[in-house]
């Protein structure tokens, strides 16, 4: 929020807003347009400018124009098929690790399977030596 400059008041808003184009200074490109907003201090009366925004603008040739345009839409283009081709990666991902996931289940099943044939035996076993001392 800009201050008046005689005696520092702060000022909401301008009292109006216009445009000028600045020609570009030696060794630079393009046009600069500045959009300059008029303050007046309600306290003292003062007027002053603020530039409120900048914005370049560069002059090119057609040709170079057009170049640019169809490089844009080829990139675009590109965006749009690696956009699906990231989803699709992504489906594979997650296919892959549920596939993972399931294979470590299956093993662990495996494993468990094992150990309660392994515990039945045993149990087995144990009944029997029991029975003979009973």
């Amino acid at each position: 929020m800009p201050a008046c400059p005689s005696c520092g008041t702060k000022i909401q808003s301008p009292a109006r807003v216009f445009s000028v184009i600045v020609e570009p200074k030696e060794g630079e490109r393009g046009l600069t347009e500045r959009k300059v907003g008029m303050y007046q201090c309600p306290k003292c009366g003062t007027k002053f400018p603020i530039v409120v925004s900048r914005q370049r603008y560069l002059i090119i040739a057609e040709d170079q124009l057009k170049q640019i345009q169809t490089d844009l839409k080829a990139l675009k283009r590109d965006h749009t098929e690696l956009k699906k081709q990231h989803e699709d990666l992504e489906t594979v991902l997650d296919r892959t690790k549920k596939e993972s996931e399931v294979r470590q289940l299956e093993t662990r099943l495996r494993s468990l399977e094992e150990q309660i044939t392994y515990l039945k035996k045993e149990k087995g076993e144990l009944e029997a030596r029991v029975a003979k001392f009973a």
